[in-house]
């Protein structure tokens, strides 16, 4: 079937006809895919089922991002807690020790000792 459009500026036609022959295209052929194109674009069932494709998509994708969220704080937190129970352990070693101990006679051996010690009884 043809079609005859009027009025239409030199100017566009030119770049037309520029689009057309970057894309290897005759005029009419670049035409006829734009307004196919245009046409499917518009069509009430792409235009409807569209929307909800896409909400569906990107909620999916935001539930398993929330997953891995939660699984990475419930990872940190345990981390966390075992990080306090060492902490507490070598302050508990540290402060008998140092008690025990005369004043600036603790060395660093002693303290690297109650340390692989305090390794020893947390494995």
């Amino acid at each position: 079937m043809d079609i005859i459009i009027r009025n239409i500026p030199e100017n566009m036609i030119d770049k037309i006809d520029n689009i057309a022959k970057a894309e290897d295209l005759s005029r009419n052929a670049l035409l006829s895919k734009l307004i196919s194109d245009f046409v499917k674009s518009n069509d009430d069932f792409v235009v409807n089922i569209l929307p909800p494709i896409v909400r569906a998509l990107v909620n999916q994708e935001l539930d398993r991002l929330s997953e891995g969220a939660n699984s990475t704080i419930n990872n940190v937190y345990i981390a966390a807690q075992k990080m306090i129970n060492t902490t507490e352990k070598i302050e508990n070693l540290l402060t008998e020790t140092i008690t025990n101990s005369e004043e600036n006679s603790i060395t660093n051996e002693e303290i690297l000792r109650v340390l692989e010690i305090s390794d020893k009884g947390n494995s």
